[in-house]
């Protein structure tokens, strides 16, 4: 199997799946959640729209991070990479050894 399909799979569309189930399971946990008073009999509604609202916001999160990390590699990938957009580098200057007889420079 090619392994930039892995990669596509893995990296992008797994974690928007995950997101969009727990957008889909927040969604339904809060039309069709009965919330039954424990110890205190209390209304739980609001709590019931706080937990799907987190929930939402998680999936959310994790759907927009994503797209945006493939959309920003998808830019990069589109413009080459940074070593071909960089000018070349110099060559390194060859200092000649000094005429005075330095022991340290001479050669065998």
């Amino acid at each position: 199997m090619n392994t930039e399909r892995v990669r596509s799979v893995l990296g992008v569309w797994a974690p928007m799946a995950i997101g969009l189930f727990i957008i889909v399971t927040s969604v339904n946990f809060y039309f069709t959640a009965t919330l039954a008073g424990g110890i205190r009999t209390g209304d739980l509604g609001s709590w019931r729209l706080v937990c799907s609202a987190g929930a939402f916001s998680v999936g959310g999160l994790l759907i927009l991070s994503t797209y945006g990390r493939y959309t920003k590699t998808k830019e990069w990938r589109g413009k080459g990479s940074p070593e071909a957009s960089l000018p070349p580098t110099a060559a390194p200057r060859h200092e000649e050894p000094d005429d005075e007889g330095n022991p340290d420079d001479q050669k065998d």
